[in-house]
């Protein structure tokens, strides 16, 4: 059986903050893996791992749970990514973002 199965999604929906506890435990690690390889810094990334989980937790309520998670949960992390995106001020800092960023994905075939 996959990980997180229905079930759990659904108690998460529900305000289950065990089953949420759960969820983060059992993904946190590879979502701030995944922003570290991006960001080339583990603070940065686990600053937005931590936001997203956050943001998951708010917006419970639209979890499909019929989706793939962990697919759900990756969109989030790229998304909040590209976001961050936005502090640079020069264009030179934002062109090196993004490129590690495209570099990234490619890579991942993301």
């Amino acid at each position: 059986m996959d990980f997180p199965n229905q079930h759990i999604l659904y108690q998460i929906k529900q305000g289950d903050e065990a089953a949420f506890t759960q969820l983060c435990s059992y993904f946190y690690f590879p979502a701030v893996k995944f922003c570290s390889v991006i960001l080339k810094d583990e603070k940065e990334a686990e600053t937005i791992t931590e936001s997203v989980f956050a943001k998951i937790w708010d917006e419970r309520i639209d979890i499909k749970t019929e989706e793939n998670f962990q697919a759900y949960l990756f969109l989030n992390l790229k998304s909040e990514i590209f976001c961050q995106m936005n502090r640079y001020n020069d264009p030179a800092s934002k062109e090196m973002f993004l490129n590690k960023i495209h570099s990234f994905s490619e890579n991942q075939h993301l």
